[in-house]
């Protein structure tokens, strides 16, 4: 039915694509989160790792006291490895959602199978960009408290069984 209602018109619109590209990119973060099988409970320290070993490139974690007028938070992508600078002058829960957000770009940037070639500023990311990444980053977030509501609930010690998979549980803090 979609073809038909856009057939002949020549493109897609934006908002269409920009859907098409959410539900991409949740349905991909959770694949991606089955694949990994983490070990509960999960930090983001213990993600990063496990999604560097996957991909085989190194992800590090930099807390850093970064200006309160730039960004929480920046990704270095180079060939041999990913560094995620994080403020450290903000609340413990703020720092993982600026690691999963420079997560998020690693993530959607591996699914397009392109990255830049320059490390990026927040502020010179795309619209897009940011999107996708935020997309992966509230996904992972809310597989991080529908997991650890399914764990407590039917006391799950192997709650990546197919039955309960695609979910997270985050400890307190970092590690």
């Amino acid at each position: 039915m979609f073809s038909r209602l856009f057939r002949g018109a020549g493109r897609i619109p934006a908002a269409v694509e920009d859907r098409r590209r959410d539900a991409e990119l949740r349905a991909h973060s959770r694949r991606l989160m089955r694949e990994l099988a983490p070990p509960l409970p999960l930090g983001v320290t213990t993600l990063c790792a496990l999604l560097a070993e996957q991909r085989g490139t190194p992800i590090k974690l930099l807390k850093w006291d970064l200006p309160a007028d730039g960004p929480f938070g920046i990704l270095l992508s180079r060939k041999d490895e990913d560094v995620i600078v994080y403020q450290a002058k903000t609340t413990r829960a703020h720092q993982q959602h600026i690691i999963l957000h420079e997560v998020g770009h690693i993530v959607a940037y591996d699914l397009a199978g392109a990255r830049p070639e320059l490390p990026q500023w927040r502020t010179c990311y795309s619209d897009r960009d940011e999107r996708d990444a935020e997309i992966v980053a509230s996904t992972l977030m809310h597989q991080a408290m529908s997991m650890q509501r399914q764990a407590q609930r039917y006391g799950l010690d192997e709650p990546w069984r197919p039955s309960v998979h695609g979910s997270l549980v985050f400890e307190n803090g970092l590690t």
